[in-house]
């Protein structure tokens, strides 16, 4: 009989035991998925404030979602994933809402597209400051020729003197370049 309470006692044991080891797994288990989401949270937040920036859509495939071929579906700069089936219907999830394997193939075919539209955005900017600085440098030869006109006597010139100096000037003095964009 008192191998048998011992027997029970040491089942109770195993079984204490086993239930502590489940709690710390399961707890560890619980603040992995607390850090995991503190950490979708941080890439959504950094990523959001990239692409709001920036302002570009990109179209993903809709394979990523095992979805139909002519199922249109974008990534919005505000990270959101609108999904336009063929007969019409819309969906519309966060990027954050997504499993880590599926936020994980989203980025990965949308980040080289987002990465082209910036360059090609940067040539565009590029553009037009050089745009803007030709024609500064010739709005500004025309204030010099001002404010010379200025400094003379004024009783002297007349008011089409300015007008005079703009015929002095060389075509390419007067001539204004063409916008980029």
């Amino acid at each position: 009989m008192a191998d048998s309470i011992e027997a029970e006692i040491k089942e109770f044991d195993d079984v204490l035991k086993s239930t502590d080891l489940l709690v710390d797994e399961s707890v560890q288990i619980y603040e992995l998925e607390s850090e995991k989401g503190n950490v979708i949270d941080e890439l959504y937040n950094s990523l959001k404030i990239i692409t709001e920036f920036l302002g570009f859509s990109v179209d993903l495939p809709p394979k990523i979602f095992n979805e139909a071929e002519d199922t249109k579906i974008t990534l919005t700069p505000s990270l959101d994933i609108v999904i336009k089936k063929s007969n019409g219907k819309v969906e519309q999830k966060r990027l954050d809402e997504f499993s880590t394997k599926k936020i994980a193939e989203i980025l990965k075919n949308s980040i080289m597209p987002i990465i082209e539209l910036s360059k090609n955005e940067k040539i565009i900017q590029n553009k037009n400051i050089t745009f803007l600085k030709s024609i500064t440098t010739k709005l500004g030869k025309i204030e010099k020729i001002n404010s010379e006109d200025k400094n003379l006597d004024s009783s002297k010139k007349s008011p089409n003197d300015l007008s005079q100096n703009m015929k002095n000037l060389s075509p390419s003095e007067t001539k204004l370049p063409t916008e980029a964009s």
